[in-house]
Formats: structure tokens, C-alpha cells, sequence
């Protein structure tokens, strides 16, 4: 039973207050306690409900649900800060119909009293934790949702890496970099490097060459538990970025190691019953559409 809900914006704020407001409406005349997080809506003008305001971490310990106003970038950011608090998740999408955030304003409220009454389904979907290091020194430890990319900088030069999966060697490849991706992010950066869509269900990480040099460097996908380890190779003159769900960046050259597996905890995702992925891939992906 949800009775203690949190409520996540969009961190540019104004654009989510409308729906906000409805759902803070909403919840308090249905006598739930509500919360808003301080991280996106400490500009939300709260005097006329009375509701508190908290940094997102404590909030994530006080909350037995996550409403995420926005769109998907606001889920990725939101699930990856709370995943510890094993909290399951529920996204409004503000824009175009979204992958995580799939539910619509105008069907929010009555999506929500469903939830609340216990009619809804819940999947879980894998995290991904990301460690840099350089000389046994670990300068860089975040998680991603969706993916970890690994890109070159400016230079119009390819870089040039390995690719170790448990220890054991995979390749050496010059390529713009590599994405390592979720089965939530097959559908992200990835799909348009040529990456395979991976079912939400699967435990798998996919490991996709952005413009590789040689033909024979495809896409491959490795177990859930595997550990999976890039290191520039020697040859390697150039810079790079790791990069995490778009939002988290870092900086890396020769002698640094990136070290990607799955996290020990998994989001979980909130959805109206009935709910179809497929649907929703046919939606986005304009699978069915008439030929002309």
C-alpha cells in the first residue's frame, strides 16, 4: 500500500509545476502524505499545501513511491539516485511518449487512484555501476541506466582500446568509442549505432563500436554478471569521454581503466496493467505503419 509518496521534477522546474500541482491536489484529498524533492522542485511555491521539501536522499528513505514529472531524462536521473532506497518508480512524461516515462497527463490521475489501489505491474530492470581509476586511485564511481558511453573528444581521430569481459581478453578496436549498454538503453544511443533491442526482461549488457574501422567489429552481448573493462591501448595518443546516460561525464586517456557490471540493486518501474512493451516499441518505433 502507497501512502507516503514523492514527487520528482524537471530540474528547469516552471514547465512541471501545472501537473505538480494537480497531483499534490490530488494526493492530499485523498490523504496521502506527500513530498517534494529539493533537487527539482525547491522553486515549487509549497505555502498553499504545507508540504515539505526534501534533499532527495533523505527522501528516497521516506518514500514508499516515486512519481517522476518529466520525461525520460528526468527518470534516468531520478532512478539512478534512488535505486539504493529500493523504491519503485511511476513517470509522468511531459513531452512525446517516452519509453520509462509512459504515462500521459491527462491520464495520470486516474492511472495513479489504480496504482494506489493496488492494480498495476511492476518490472525490474537492471542498473549498471561505472568505476574509473588510474594507478589503483578510483576517480570516477557512478551508475547508469541506460548506458555507459565511451566516445572520443573533439579530435576527428579514432581512438584506439581494449575490451576485457571477466578478466579475458575480448578485442583491440580504433573506433569513435563503444557503448555498453542496458536492456532499457537498447533503445537509446545505441539502436542508432546498429545495437541489437534488447527485451527489458533480459540480463545482459550489449557491447556496441560507435563507427568502427573494420567490418568485422559488431555488436555482442554479454551475461548480466559479467565485469566489463576498457583501457585506451598503448598506442592510444588521444582523449575521451565516459559518459553516463548523457548526464555524467568524465574525462579519460592512456593508463586510465573504466570498469563497468551490474549494480546489486534493480529500479523498479511501475506501469498500468495491461501494460504492453511491445505497444509501446510499435509507438515510438513506427513499427505497423501502412507503406505508402
Amino acid at each position: 500500500m502507497f501512502t507516503r509518496i514523492g514527487i520528482f521534477g524537471k530540474y528547469s522546474g516552471i514547465e512541471s509545476w501545472e501537473s505538480i500541482d494537480k497531483l499534490l491536489q490530488h494526493l492530499i484529498s485523498s490523504n496521502k502524505t506527500v513530498m517534494l524533492d529539493d533537487a527539482s522542485c525547491h522553486d515549487f511555491p509549497v505555502e498553499r499545501y504545507g508540504v515539505e521539501v526534501i534533499e532527495r536522499q533523505q527522501l528516497a528513505q521516506q518514500i514508499d513511491l516515486a512519481v517522476v514529472v518529466g520525461g525520460d531524462g528526468t527518470f534516468l536521473d531520478v532512478a539512478r539516485s534512488i535505486v539504493d532506497s529500493e523504491t519503485p518508480i511511476l513517470g509522468i512524461n511531459l513531452g512525446r511518449l517516452g519509453f520509462l516515462a509512459d504515462i500521459s497527463p491527462k491520464e495520470m490521475l486516474t492511472t495513479l487512484d489504480d496504482i494506489l489501489a493496488g492494480n498495476y505491474e511492476c518490472e525490474e530492470r537492471n542498473l549498471i555501476h561505472v568505476k574509473i581509476s588510474k594507478d589503483e586511485n578510483e576517480l570516477f564511481n557512478e551508475f547508469a541506466f541506460n548506458d555507459v558511453v565511451i566516445h572520443k573528444t573533439d579530435s576527428p581521430r579514432m581512438i584506439e582500446f581494449e575490451t576485457f569481459v571477466d578478466g579475458r581478453f575480448l578485442n583491440s578496436q580504433r573506433s569513435d568509442g563503444m557503448i555498453i549498454n542496458t536492456p532499457t538503453g537498447s533503445t537509446a544511443y545505441a539502436l542508432s549505432a546498429g545495437g541489437p533491442i534488447l527485451d527489458p526482461r533480459l540480463d545482459v549488457m550489449s557491447l556496441v563500436s560507435i563507427n568502427p574501422h573494420t567490418m568485422s567489429t559488431r555488436p555482442y552481448v554479454v551475461p548480466g554478471n559479467s565485469v566489463v573493462e576498457v583501457r585506451p591501448h598503448e598506442n592510444c595518443a588521444g582523449k575521451a569521454q565516459v559518459i553516463c546516460d548523457g548526464q555524467l561525464s568524465f574525462q579519460i586517456s592512456l593508463g586510465y581503466s573504466t570498469t563497468v557490471k551490474r549494480h546489486k540493486k534493480m529500479v523498479k518501474m511501475l506501469h498500468p496493467k495491461g501494460h504492453d512493451h511491445f505497444e509501446l516499441l510499435r509507438a515510438k518505433l513506427h513499427w505497423g505503419d501502412k507503406l505508402s
